[in-house]
């Protein structure tokens, strides 16, 4: 049987973005010094007008456009970003340069002096708290005022925040006894005016809707839910802790996905868990990010980490900047082969310039095209529970098809997402592929969650339950040239189940992998066993 190459359905969200990007800019527009955190409720009027301002200021392209190789199996091309050579250079003179030439440094969403030196200032009277029915629970590291009846939930907090700031110590690598005597002091606000009455609002305190920081000073509006209001105060409390140790906290992107990486969490009263990556909608109501994403995917808005990376000052009064941003610091963060060179970078927080982000893609030298590789893959197939590190792809030596022995036998885990065979492959070989082996593709408990009951599937999969249009455990296979720039060849894939012929309709290396959902890897178990043999070549 002769197999074709299909588009996957998980393409087309970003490929309407890829084909309308052009030169990727890190220009950072103009301040609005509102911080915004956000819900899975849509914006109301007055932040959608402010969404069409951010919007204003942050679109500065440029208008130069190359073309790209269109995914496999379409012989058209698609027009969007620039040669290798080109890219790079027309990417390291956008981040590192303003229109005018000049390098920009730009004010973000958080005040670093002056206002926030004038709410430090600001005196606490606590006749005044009580008149007004403020209440206040005072911890190591927090200070809580609130007008909302005290409850267990709300007393918890500044435990909280105290095991959240040690988190903070371990992650960034401050030493915990310079946090001794720092502290924040936060207002969780159910009623403005109350506040405004017992003079805890500094006047230099814009209007907010979600949260927002002044220094050590955090303003918080009363959530709809208790895990967003812990969120919100993690998230500004981040803000606080890297203004104050680090006199800074990078550029838009960084600044605020950093803050959403670290704030989301687990807490069950007593054990904190930050940096988690939640399983299902229900552990974090009303936090929405991946909605965020999988919903830009779908109405084809999805982004390259390098525009995420264009985020300016005034970015993140649009709800979707949020999602995006903490997409990717917890790419970068949980990825097992990005991870060490992202955290490091931390150190260069107190640069907000573009320089920032041009230095982290220096870092990763040549390995940057498989961080936007894997990026690709990761907004394309989002999904509560994603598997970072079991998608991740690990490395192998890539050698000529062609100068070895026409018959390979690869190995392929159940466990794992796309797994590169280390065979390039040219235009016009033919190849047969021949599968063979049993595998666990799902482990089903019963309504005790005690007794496990196998799936065990072979290479054609099993119909029994499907995934993306195909049995789940299908064994999948596609081509990706990690040279090329724009839409990975992995979103384009043929499935070729226990065998077959291909004729290869590209250069590039060969990857295979069992189907299967990102969040769904952690019960597979066992491999196939794949041999190819090189047929002709073109």
């Amino acid at each position: 049987m002769s197999h074709r190459f299909q588009l996957s359905l998980s393409l087309f969200g970003l490929l309407g973005s890829l084909i309308a990007c052009s030169c990727l800019l890190l220009t950072i527009a103009g301040c609005d010094s509102t911080e915004t955190a956000v819900s899975d409720h849509p914006p109301g009027s007055d932040s959608e007008q402010q969404s069409q301002r951010a919007n204003t200021d942050a679109s500065i392209v440029s208008d130069a456009t190359t073309k790209l190789q269109a995914p496999l199996g379409n012989k058209e091309d698609v027009t969007f970003g620039d040669s290798d050579s080109q890219q790079q250079n027309n990417r390291e003179t956008a981040l590192a340069q303003t229109p005018s030439g000049e390098r920009k440094v730009a004010p973000l969403p958080i005040q670093f002096q002056g206002p926030a030196e004038k709410a430090k200032q600001l005196k606490v009277d606590s006749e005044r708290l009580v008149a007004n029915g403020i209440r206040t629970v005072t911890g190591k590291q927090l200070i809580l005022h609130t007008d909302l009846p005290l409850d267990d939930e709300l007393r918890s907090l500044p435990n909280l925040f105290e095991e959240a700031v040690k988190q903070f110590c371990t992650y960034f690598e401050v030493d915990i006894t310079k946090v001794a005597q720092w502290q924040v002091r936060a207002c969780i606000i159910q009623n403005m005016e109350k506040f405004e009455n017992a003079g805890l609002l500094p006047q230099v305190l814009p209007k907010f809707q979600h949260g927002y920081s002044l220094g050590d000073r955090v303003f918080l509006k009363e959530q709809p839910s208790e895990y967003y209001r812990r969120h919100l105060l993690i998230h500004e409390g981040v803000h606080s802790f890297m203004l104050h140790f680090f006199q800074g906290a990078g550029p838009p992107w960084y600044m605020e996905g950093m803050a959403e990486l670290l704030a989301t969490h687990q807490w069950d009263g007593e054990q904190l868990k930050l940096r988690n990556f939640p399983a299902d909608k229900t552990e974090v109501p009303f936090w929405g990010r991946v909605k965020i994403i999988k919903a830009d995917v779908a109405a084809q808005k999805g982004k390259l980490i390098e525009q995420v990376m264009q985020y300016g000052s005034n970015a993140h009064l649009n709800v979707e900047a949020y999602g995006w941003s903490w997409a990717a610091t917890t790419f970068l963060d949980q990825h097992p082969e990005f991870q060490k060179i992202f955290r490091k970078h931390a150190e260069k927080a107190g640069d907000s310039s573009p320089q920032f982000s041009l230095d982290l893609i220096h870092g990763y030298g040549e390995q940057w095209s498989k961080v936007r590789q894997q990026w690709q893959l990761f907004v394309m197939n989002m999904e509560y529970g994603y598997d970072i590190k079991r998608e991740a792809i690990d490395d192998v030596r890539v050698q000529q098809y062609a100068q070895l022995p026409a018959q390979q036998s690869i190995q392929v885990k159940a466990d794992r997402g796309w797994q590169s065979t280390g065979l390039a492959v040219t235009k016009g070989m033919k190849i047969q592929l021949k599968a063979s082996g049993r595998f666990v593709i799902h482990q089903e408990s019963d309504a005790f969650g005690k007794e496990f009951t196998d799936w065990e599937s072979e290479a054609n999969g099993i119909t029994i339950q499907y995934y993306k249009g195909n049995p789940l455990g299908k064994l999948l296979i596609a081509i990706d040239n990690l040279n090329q720039t724009g839409v990975t060849g992995l979103v384009s894939y043929a499935a070729i189940g226990a065998g077959g012929e291909i004729e290869i309709p590209d250069d590039g290396v060969l990857y295979l992998r069992v189907n299967d959902s990102p969040s769904e890897l952690h019960d597979n178990r066992g491999e196939l066993d794949v041999k190819i043999m090189l047929m002709a070549q073109n």
